[in-house]
């Protein structure tokens, strides 16, 4: 009896090479990121900025009602915020730059799909937003902050990096379907002006007026009083509210890169 070798499908040959394909747009991206220091060194700087400004003008007045919080350690989680979420902007640049030189269109028809090549550039962006965080927290450390231990400070940490991929998935659906770099510039932008909208420098409850009433409706509200109960190594009120919120907007990010990418190819 003799067997005949029947060769793999399109879909199974596709399938298998994904991960090589992945791992190499990875590794391409994240030189793309320490090759270029403005994608890293800004937000890392910006959060330094903010961090020396505000502990330094209002640290004693904020000692005065935080209770037994530093007003440091209550205001980490804001500035690890805004870092995260203009860091992971990088991800829309890179996808951008991609887009304008032809380069993914390249990859797509040689690869079928360009799926695993923005993996990549996810996959380095939080990467690289997950350094800066860190380098923020050790910075915020030289001026003051001092953990209540380092489970707390990186359940903080890790809760705000998935906040980051949620604005790494926006900023990606977004060059995809409008390819305009003020348009991609906009997802960072938004997400930190809303985190100003927030307890930014109390808790909600010592808020006024209409300052109160947006920041009780803001989803970042929940999320930074959830990031700051985790980093006192309190339980979390809002937890269930910030985790279901983080979901949310993940799945919101998911579904917007994939219409952007049938979107897409239906254009070509």
């Amino acid at each position: 009896m003799t067997m005949t070798a029947v060769p793999p499908t399109r879909a199974t040959a596709r399938g298998a090479g994904t991960f090589p394909v992945t791992a190499a747009a990875t590794r391409r991206s994240l030189r793309a990121v320490f090759r270029s220091p403005a994608l890293l060194i800004t937000p890392f700087a910006q959060s330094l900025f903010f961090l020396l400004v505000y502990a330094g003008q209002l640290g004693d007045v904020g000692s005065s009602y935080l209770d037994d919080q530093s007003f440091i350690a209550f205001l980490l989680p804001l500035i690890v915020l805004t870092g995260v979420a203009t860091g992971a902007g990088a991800a829309g640049t890179m996808t951008l730059g991609d887009i304008t030189s032809g380069y993914l269109d390249r990859l797509r028809m040689a690869h079928g799909t360009a799926t695993p090549f923005l993996a990549g550039t996810l996959i380095a962006t939080l990467v690289a937003v997950s350094v800066q965080a860190l380098l923020t927290t050790g910075g915020a450390m030289l001026v003051g902050y001092r953990p209540t231990g380092w489970a707390e400070t990186f359940a903080m940490v890790g809760l705000m990096l998935v906040l980051g991929l949620a604005v790494a998935l926006f900023s990606i659906a977004v060059a995809v379907h409008t390819v305009s770099s003020s348009t991609t510039g906009l997802v960072p932008l938004a997400f930190f002006g809303l985190s100003f909208f927030t307890g930014v420098f109390a808790p909600v409850e010592e808020l006024s007026g209409w300052m109160q009433a947006i920041a009780t409706v803001n989803p970042l509200t929940y999320i930074i009083d959830t990031a700051r109960e985790l980093e006192s190594g309190t339980v979390p009120s809002a937890g269930p509210v910030a985790v279901g919120l983080l979901l949310v907007l993940v799945v919101a990010g998911l579904i917007s890169c994939a219409l952007a990418l049938h979107r897409a190819r239906r254009r070509r």
